[in-house]
């Protein structure tokens, strides 16, 4: 079948990448491992901000699904442009602790965010407990990272693409 140029100008291109929820089941996994610690620490999640990068992909006339692109495919053969990329932005406040599902689908993303929470906390417990004690106001942890083919996140940006397609999360927290 031959397709016209309108018809092929209005195709979506199919991108693989990871979904949001994928990425929101991750973040809520590192959150609760990470809470009890925080509430030891005296602190408390206050709001999370998360920006990904997106691009629509499916077929004309399917539905159209926003995926956080990954690197490596993006590089064997597929084109986009700057004007192609969606922003999502997410603010979130987190209710009272509870489990989660140990399905993570993205654990590098968790492991990443558990080890800053954790480094974050230690910190908080140092400037509360060792003389002369500080009080703590507000502190956050900011991860900015891409998707790579190897399913791993990587928080190395270097130029061009790679940079507009920058995601980030960010968790304020506060005193409790």
């Amino acid at each position: 079948m031959v397709r016209s140029y309108a018809e092929e100008k209005a195709r979506i291109l199919e991108l693989p990448g990871m979904s949001v929820d994928n990425i929101m089941v991750s973040v809520k996994a590192a959150l609760m491992e990470t809470q009890q610690v925080m509430e030891t620490s005296g602190i408390k999640i206050k709001r999370i901000d998360i920006t990904l990068k997106s691009i629509a992909s499916g077929e004309t006339g399917t539905q159209i699904k926003l995926n956080i692109p990954i690197l490596g495919e993006l590089k064997l053969g597929s084109r986009i442009s700057e004007k192609s990329i969606q922003t999502t932005i997410l603010s979130l406040k987190p209710p009272k602790p509870t489990k989660v599902a140990k399905d993570i689908k993205f654990p590098q993303l968790g492991e990443r965010l558990k080890e800053s929470i954790l480094s974050l906390t230690r910190g908080v417990m140092a400037a509360v407990n060792d003389d002369p004690p500080l009080e703590v106001y507000e502190s956050s942890v900011e991860l900015n990272f891409i998707l790579t083919s190897e399913s791993e996140i990587s928080l190395i940006i270097k130029s061009g693409l790679e940079a507009e397609l920058t995601n980030n999360l960010k968790i304020i927290f506060e005193k409790i």
